[in-house]
């Protein structure tokens, strides 16, 4: 049995988790510089995209952890990128969490969010702190997952 000190854990900075590169998906340069500043911040490493075709080329020629994607972008949308992912014969691209970021707050978006599996809806402006907690979830839950995914129990 282990013991998970919560306080520990949420000093933890995000590399030591596992969360070290994040892919930046927005049209608009000025945010995708605004969001990698942000990852900077907390020490996660990002690589930029301008739009979903050119993020899922980019998965596959880097190792990265998660993704942040705008949905309204010309070409590929945050959704067609979402869908891809989804699809794709890489588990490891197919299982990455995905955080989709919008101004548009209407339910239909988020209920279009919540339809994928590691997918989390986050409405711009994006708040450092929700970001910030979003990304330490992430990695937690998935280094726990890869932890002890040999059966033994987690004692909070």
């Amino acid at each position: 049995m282990v013991e998970l000190n919560v306080q520990v854990a949420d000093e933890l900075p995000l590399p030591t988790i596992g969360m070290k590169t994040v892919l930046v998906v927005d049209d608009v340069a000025v945010m995708r510089t605004i969001i990698s500043r942000v990852l900077r911040d907390l020490e996660v490493e990002s690589v930029q995209a301008a739009d979903g075709a050119e993020a899922f080329k980019l998965l596959s020629k880097r190792t990265i952890d998660a993704v942040i994607t705008d949905i309204e972008m010309p070409n590929w949308s945050g959704f067609d990128l979402v869908d891809a992912m989804r699809r794709s014969k890489d588990p490891r691209i197919a299982t990455m969490p995905v955080i989709v970021t919008s101004t548009l707050q209407s339910d239909a978006v988020c209920r279009r969010a919540r339809r994928y599996v590691g997918v989390y809806f986050m409405p711009k402006p994006i708040s450092v702190s929700r970001l910030s907690v979003t990304l330490k979830m992430i990695a937690t839950s998935r280094w726990l997952h890869e932890q002890f995914s040999d059966g033994r129990s987690i004692c909070l």
